[in-house]
């Protein structure tokens, strides 16, 4: 019985390791502006300093999203 809780928590720790360890960065943000009405939305890529290199190196990569209107409805 012991044995095959060792072996769970060795499969638990093992998974969560690989998790931490692999888990994928956001190499910069994707800015979304959707303060103007009468067109789609403007969509603004801004990469960290690593971000280019990153984005060679990577098939996928992983942004963060940004929603920010640049121009006020007063």
């Amino acid at each position: 019985m012991s044995l095959i809780i060792g072996i769970l928590i060795g499969i638990i720790a093992g998974v969560l390791l690989s998790r931490f360890i692999f888990r994928e960065r956001p190499v910069g943000s994707l800015r979304v502006d959707e303060s103007d009405p009468d067109s789609g939305p403007y969509l603004f890529l801004e990469l960290d300093r690593s971000g280019a290199d990153a984005i060679y190196k990577q098939r996928y990569v992983r942004l963060r999203v940004e929603l920010k209107n640049y121009i006020s409805h007063k």
